[in-house]
C-alpha cells in the first residue's frame, strides 16, 4: 500500500470550514437578531458554529459581561466556558487580551463592525478579533487566524488525522524526526515492540530499537530525496525484552514547503516468513541432496522442455554434467532421432497431467544407446503445470539378462517338447541369434569313443564341416581343457606355433567356444566365430555363452535322456499291452471252458441225479468254482493294479447276504468238521448300499484261507458297528479261526503280491498268493483298512472296515425273491448271438426253463438280419464271434436308423473280464453284462432287469 498516497488524500478532504464566517460576513448586522438571547436558537447556534464565536453585553456598570461562547473559543483562548459565562472580562483570563477589549469599546461606541489585529504590533501573527452588533445592543465576536496558526493548524490537522487513521491500519506505521527520535507509532506498533505510550511519549530514539545498525537505517533513510522515493529494508528489531525480531520497513519522507521534516513508514513482522523461507531452503537443500543421492536418474524441465536440474546419476548415466544440460533441451540431449516422434508423444501425454512410464532407449553424450525404464510427470501448480520431472532407470543390463532367461527358457522347452534332436539344434541358433550374431555358428558333439566331432548343425560363411576329428582343433582343445575361450588372430596364431592346434578352414579374426559340461564331463562345444571384426565378442559375452552352454549342455543331457525315457517307455507299453492281450485271451479261453463245465453242472443238478450221483456232481462243480476263483484272482488283481477297477453301489439286504454265506461255509465247515459261526453285535443296518460282490470275494478269500489253514476248532465271522453318521454306517468285519496262525514278522508280508507265510504253502496248501494282496487293495479302494492279528499254532483274526450308505429300499427283497423263485420271464422273446455250441446249450437250458423263447444266431451278422426280420425283448450278445464280433454288431445297432432295433436292451456274454473290454462296453451303450461262467441267478438277474 502507497502510505504516503493515503495520508495525503486524507489531509487534503479536512480543510477548516471557511465558509462559516464568510457567511456571516456578508450580512448586515442589521438583520441578525435574536428573539432571546437566552434562548435555544442562541444556544443552537454556539452549539453548531464549527468557527470562533463569543457574544459579550455591555451592562450598567459599563463592563463588558460575557454571556456566550462556543468550543472553539475554549480551544483558542485556553479557557473553560464554565468558569467564564456571566462573567466581566476583566475578571476573566481574557482581560489579557487587550486588543479584545479595545474591539469591544469601538464597536459600543460607533455600532460599526471592526477587524483588529490580536497582536499588538498590528501583524497576523496571532490573528484577528472581528466583532459587529446586534439589534439587542450585545456584540458577537469572531476570529481568524493569521497564516502562521493557519500553517501550524494544518500540521496539526495532518497529524491527528494521520494517526487516527494509522491506528485503525491492521500494520505497524511511525514517524521519526530528522534526529531520529521516535514522534509517533500507531498502537499495533506500540504493542508489537513491549513499550507503553507513556514510554513512547517521553522520547525513544531509534538507536534503542536497532542498537547494532541504527546507523545504516539513518543512512538508509537519508537517501530519501524526493516525495515518491521509498526505501524498503530488513532489519532485527530489539524489543524492550531484548529480543531480536526480524522486519522489513517501507519508509518515505515527510516534506513541509519543500523541505523534509521527518520521515513515515511501515513496519511488517516477517518472522513466520523467516521461518518459512528457512524452512523451504531446508527443504530444498533436502530434496536436492535426496535428488542427488538417488540411484536413480533424474531431471527437471521446464514446460518447454528446457533443463532446469540434473542430479548426479544423469550425468553418470547419460555423461552430461550440470553446465552441460541446464538450459538445453531434454530431447535434444539425449533422445534418438528415431525416438524423437514417440518423446513428443510422451511430453505431449505429460502435460495433460497423466504418469507416462515407459521402456524405452535413449542416448548418452557418445552417441551409445542405452535401454532405460522412463516415468514422465508433470509439477503442477494453481492447476497448471510449470515444470516436468523424468526419472530414468538403466535397465540394459535387465533387458539383456531376462533376454538371456527368455532364451534359457526356450532352449529348455524346446528340448522337452521336441521329438528329434535334429530340430533342436536350429531352435538353439534361432535363440542365441537374439544376442549375437550366428552366421557363423556351430554345435560340435564330441564322442569319447572314437575321438570324433559330430557337427549336427552347421552355419558359417566361409566353410562347410559335418564331421571331423577332434585331436588338434580348436574344438578339440576346448573339450581337453574343459574351459571356455575368447581366442582372437594372435591367440590362435600362438596355439599353432606351439603345436597344441593346428588350424583348419578359414582363419577368423575372433573365436569364441564354450564347453558343453554334464556332471563334469564334456559332451560337445558352442561356437561362435567372425572373419571380420575381431571385437565383435568380449569376454562379457564368454560369460553369457558360457553359462548358456551350461543350461543347454543340460537340456540336450534331458532330451538325450527323455528320448530314452520314450523308447523304455514304449516298450513298457507295448509290453503291457501284449499283457493286457494275453490276459484278455487267457480269460476267454480258460472261462470259455469252464463255462460249460459249471453250465453243465448246474443243469445236472437241477436234474434230480442220484445221491450217488450227487457227491461226483458236486465235487465237480467244487474243482470248477476253485478254478474260477483262482482265475478270477489273477485277473481281478490286474484290473486293480491298473486302476480300473469298479464299485457299484446296490441296496442289498446285509442278513441275507450273511445268511447266504452262513450256507455257503457252514457245509464245507462241516466237511473238516469245523465249527462255523458268524456274529452279529448291536443293532446292524438291514439294508444298505454298496458292492455286494466285492463284499463277498473279500470274505471269500479270507474265509477260503481260514478253512485252508484250519485244521482243527472252528472259525468265526463278527460283524459290528463301530459309527453311524448322516445315513452312513462304518461297519467292521472279523474273520477269526484256529489255524496255523502267522509269524509276525510274515504278517505285513502276506498282504503283498504272490507272497504266502510260509515257502511250501502253495505245494501244501494251494492257492495263487493273491488272495490276501486283492482283499487289502479291495478295502483300501473302497476307504476302509484291513488288518490281521496272529499267533503261530494259535490262530489268526482278520479285522476289515467298510463305509456303507443306509437304505430303506425293501424293493430289493421283491428282486432278490423275483430271481431266486426265476418268475417273471414267461413269453419273453430274447435273441441269444453265441457261437459256442455249448455255451449256447447251457443258456437255452436255463432260458427256456424260464420260459423265454430262445432265437440263436452263431454270429453278429446273423443276430442282425434275425434283428431286422423279428421282433425281440433283449439280446445276449456274446462279444467274442467269427465273421462280426459283438462289439461291432452292437454299434451297428446302436447306430441304426430304426428305434427299434437301435433302443433294444443288449446284455453281454464275456469270458474276457480285461479293462478295456469294459471301456468298450461303456462306449457302445451295453446295457449290462454277465461274465462267463455265469450263475443262473446272475443271468436272470440281469435279463429282469433291463428286459423290455
Amino acid at each position: 500500500m502507497n502510505y504516503k498516497s493515503k495520508f495525503k488524500e486524507l489531509e487534503e478532504k479536512y480543510i477548516l470550514l471557511r465558509e462559516e464566517l464568510s457567511s456571516i460576513h456578508s450580512q448586515s448586522p442589521k438583520e441578525i437578531t435574536f428573539k432571546n438571547s437566552d434562548g435555544t436558537i442562541l444556544d443552537e447556534i454556539f452549539g453548531t458554529m464549527s468557527s470562533y464565536l463569543a457574544l459579550f453585553e455591555r451592562r450598567e456598570d459599563n463592563r463588558f459581561y460575557i454571556i456566550g461562547l462556543n468550543s472553539k473559543v475554549e480551544e483558542v483562548e485556553l479557557i473553560d466556558k464554565n468558569e467564564v459565562i456571566g462573567q466581566p472580562v476583566d475578571l476573566t483570563p481574557l482581560s489579557e487580551k487587550p486588543r479584545l477589549t479595545e474591539l469591544l469599546n469601538l464597536i459600543h461606541n460607533t455600532g460599526e463592525a471592526h477587524k483588529l489585529s490580536v497582536s499588538t504590533t498590528d501583524d497576523d501573527s496571532e490573528g484577528y478579533y472581528m466583532g459587529f452588533s446586534v439589534s439587542s445592543g450585545n456584540i458577537i465576536i469572531t476570529w481568524e487566524p493569521g497564516y502562521l496558526q493557519k500553517k501550524d493548524a494544518e500540521l496539526r490537522r495532518s497529524r491527528f488525522e494521520f494517526e487516527n487513521f494509522a491506528d485503525m491500519l491492521p500494520e505497524m506505521i511511525y514517524e521519526v524526526d530528522l534526529n531520529g527520535k521516535i514522534i509517533y507509532a500507531n498502537t499495533q506498533a506500540i504493542k508489537f515492540s513491549g513499550y507503553t505510550v507513556e514510554e513512547m511519549r517521553k522520547g525513544l530514539y531509534i538507536s534503542q530499537f536497532f542498537p547494532d545498525n541504527y546507523k545504516q537505517m539513518i543512512e538508509n533513510l537519508a537517501e530519501i530525496r524526493n516525495p515518491e522515493d521509498i526505501s524498503s529494508n530488513e532489519y532485527f528489531v530489539r524489543k524492550k525484552d531484548g529480543t531480536y525480531t526480524p522486519i522489513v520497513t517501507h519508509s518515505f519522507a515527510i516534506f513541509h514547503d519543500g523541505k523534509i521534516i521527518g520521515y513515515r513508514g511501515t513496519i511488517t513482522d516477517i518472522t513466520r516468513h523467516k521461518s518459512f523461507e528457512e524452512q523451504i531452503t531446508r527443504e530444498k537443500a533436502f530434496l536436492e541432496h535426496l535428488i542427488d543421492s538417488t540411484p536413480l536418474a533424474i531431471v527437471i524441465s521446464d514446460v518447454p522442455g528446457n533443463i532446469t536440474l540434473v542430479n548426479k546419476e544423469f550425468t553418470n548415466l547419460f555423461g552430461y554434467k550440470s553446465g552441460e544440460s541446464v538450459n538445453k533441451n531434454i530431447n535434444d540431449l539425449v533422445v534418438p532421432d528415431e525416438l524423437r516422434e514417440e518423446a513428443e508423444s510422451i511430453d505431449k501425454l505429460a502435460v495433460e497431467r497423466h504418469r507416462v512410464i515407459r521402456e524405452t532407449i535413449r542416448k548418452d553424450k557418445y552417441g551409445n544407446k542405452i535401454q532405460v525404464s522412463l516415468i514422465s510427470t508433470a509439477i503442477v501448480v494453481n492447476n497448471e503445470p510449470v515444470a516436468f520431472v523424468g526419472i530414468y532407470r538403466d535397465i540394459t543390463t535387465e533387458k539383456k539378462n531376462a533376454l538371456q532367461q527368455e532364451v534359457l527358457y526356450n532352449i529348455s522347452s524346446a528340448a522337452l517338447q521336441q521329438m528329434d534332436l535334429k530340430e533342436l539344434y536350429p531352435i538353439i541358433e534361432r535363440e542365441l541369434s537374439r544376442i549375437w550374431n550366428t552366421n557363423n555358428f556351430y554345435i560340435a558333439l564330441y564322442d569319447s569313443k572314437t575321438e570324433t566331432l559330430s557337427l549336427p548343425f552347421f552355419a558359417d560363411e566361409k566353410d562347410n564341416f559335418n564331421e571331423a576329428p577332434a585331436s588338434k582343433t580348436i574344438t578339440g582343445w576346448v573339450i581337453k581343457n574343459k574351459k571356455s575361450v575368447l581366442l582372437k588372430e594372435r591367440d590362435q596364431i600362438k596355439l599353432e606355433e606351439s603345436g597344441d592346434i593346428e588350424l583348419i578352414g578359414t582363419p577368423c579374426k575372433v573365436w569364441m567356444g564354450v564347453p558343453l559340461k554334464v556332471d563334469n564331463d564334456v559332451i560337445g562345444v558352442l561356437c561362435l566365430q567372425d572373419y571380420n571384426d575381431e571385437d565383435r565378442f568380449s569376454h562379457d559375452d564368454l560369460y553369457v555363452l558360457d553359462f548358456i552352454a551350461n543350461q543347454t549342455a543340460v537340456a540336450l543331457q534331458r532330451r538325450i535322456m527323455l528320448d530314452n525315457l520314450i523308447t523304455a517307455r514304449q516298450k513298457a507299453e507295448e509290453a503291457a499291452q501284449s499283457k493286457q492281450i494275453f490276459m484278455s485271451t487267457m480269460s476267454h479261453e480258460i472261462r470259455t471252458p469252464l463255462n460249460e463245465v459249471i453250465g453243465i453242472t448246474n443243469l445236472l443238478l437241477q436234474g434230480n441225479p442220484r445221491e450217488d450221483q450227487m457227491d461226483f456232481i458236486k465235487t465237480l462243480r467244487f474243482s470248477g468254482n476253485h478254478l474260477l476263483t483262482l482265475v478270477n484272482d489273477v485277473l481281478d488283481y490286474n484290473k486293480m493294479e491298473s486302476g480300473k477297477i469298479v464299485f457299484e453301489q446296490i441296496s442289498f439286504n446285509l442278513n441275507d447276504f450273511l445268511d447266504e454265506i452262513m450256507r455257503s461255509y457252514s457245509f464245507r465247515s462241516k466237511a473238516k468238521q469245523l465249527d462255523f459261526k458268524i456274529k452279529k453285535e448291536g443293532n446292524l443296518p438291514v439294508n444298505v448300499i454298496g458292492d455286494q460282490i466285492r463284499l463277498n470275494q473279500i470274505l471269500s478269500n479270507l474265509l477260503s484261507n481260514a478253512l485252508k489253514f484250519t485244521k482243527q476248532g472252528g472259525i468265526t465271522v463278527l460283524i459290528r458297528e463301530l459309527e453311524r453318521k448322516n445315513n452312513h454306517s462304518k461297519l467292521e468285519f472279523l474273520v477269526k479261526d484256529t489255524g496255523i496262525g502267522i509269524p509276525s514278522e510274515k504278517q505285513s508280508a502276506i498282504f503283498e503280491n504272490y507272497t504266502q507265510a510260509a515257502s511250501d504253502t502253495t505245494r501244501r496248501y494251494g492257492g495263487t498268493g493273491l488272495g490276501l494282496a486283492i482283499c487289502k487293495k479291495l478295502v483300501e479302494l473302497q476307504g476302509g483298512t484291513i488288518t490281521v492279528e496272529s499267533e503261530p499254532e494259535t490262530g489268526s483274526t482278520f479285522r476289515f472296515t467298510l463305509n456303507f450308505e443306509i437304505s430303506d429300499d425293501s424293493s430289493r427283497q421283491d428282486d432278490i425273491q423275483a430271481a431266486e423263485t426265476f418268475n417273471g420271464l414267461e413269453g419273453k422273446r430274447i435273441l441269444v448271438a453265441e457261437d459256442n455250441k455249448i455255451n449256447f446249450f447251457v443258456a437255452n437250458k436255463f432260458l427256456t426253463g424260464w420260459g423265454v423263447n430262445v432265437t440263436h444266431a452263431e454270429d453278429g451278422q446273423l443276430a442282425i438280419e434275425k434283428l431286422e426280420n423279428e421282433d425281440f425283448d433283449l439280446i445276449l450278445m456274446d462279444l467274442h464271434m467269427p465273421i462280426m464280433d459283438g462289439i461291432e454288431a452292437t454299434t451297428i445297432i446302436r447306430n441304426s436308423d430304426n428305434p427299434r432295433i437301435r433302443e433294444i436292451p443288449i446284455v453281454a456274454l464275456t469270458a474276457a473280464i480285461m479293462s478295456e473290454n469294459h471301456d468298450k462296453m461303456d462306449q457302445l451303450k451295453i446295457n449290462d453284462y454277465v461274465l462267463k461262467p455265469f450263475k443262473p441267478h446272475d443271468l436272470f438277474e440281469r435279463i429282469k432287469k433291463h428286459i423290455r
